[in-house]
């Protein structure tokens, strides 16, 4: 059975442990402390006035904190700006390759239009970074975003590697000339498009 409520007659006559005064005051403090923890070394805050009111000195330090603060934040806040480091890159392009590689056989299914090798296919994937990107596919940076890209087979097979599920009395492969590459820059998404069959 749960307590019984409290009145406000009840407050009123001297009791302090449960006023209504004292009764929210952990939950903010809490909140306190966990914010705390994170932005212990953010600069304190100040009105106009009081940044008015500041020597000089304490004024350019407090400006410099801001600084190193809004640097520190764009380096680390993975907004695209963030430099990946060689090896970092190659890792994740060689995750991003294997997941492409199986969504796509997944999709692989034996359809009447694979005996004319025209059945369609398509991937959609999200890279963290856009150098993950450029690397699994091995295209330049471009210094002018573009929409779209054909890899000839040859390009394709040799970066995502040779694609092919076994049904069962024969073996479907990607088929064509080539894979269209589809990619959004902003969003640092792409997407490919193919056809398999026999």
């Amino acid at each position: 059975m749960p307590p019984k409520r409290r009145t406000h007659d009840d407050d009123a006559s001297g009791s302090d442990a449960g006023s209504d005064f004292s009764a929210p005051a952990p939950a903010p403090a809490k909140r306190v402390r966990k914010s705390s923890g994170t932005t212990a070394s953010a600069p304190a805050s100040h009105t106009l006035e009081s940044l008015l009111a500041l020597p000089h000195d304490e004024l350019a330090k407090y400006a410099y904190d801001l600084q190193t603060q809004l640097s520190t934040l764009q380096q680390s806040g993975g907004s695209g700006g963030e430099v990946w480091s060689d090896d970092k890159v190659a890792e994740r392009a060689k995750k991003t390759r294997d997941v492409c590689a199986a969504e796509i056989k997944k999709q692989m299914k034996w359809q009447p239009s694979c005996k004319t090798g025209t059945t369609k296919w398509s991937y959609t994937g999200i890279v963290p970074h856009e150098d993950v990107f450029y690397k699994l596919f091995g295209f330049e940076k471009p210094k002018k975003a573009w929409k779209q890209k054909k890899i000839d087979m040859a390009d394709f097979e040799e970066k995502i590697g040779y694609i092919s599920n076994l049904i069962r009395y024969n073996n479907l492969r990607i088929t064509g000339d080539g894979v269209k590459v589809h990619w959004d820059q902003e969003e640092k998404t792409f997407k490919l498009t193919g056809t398999y069959g026999l």
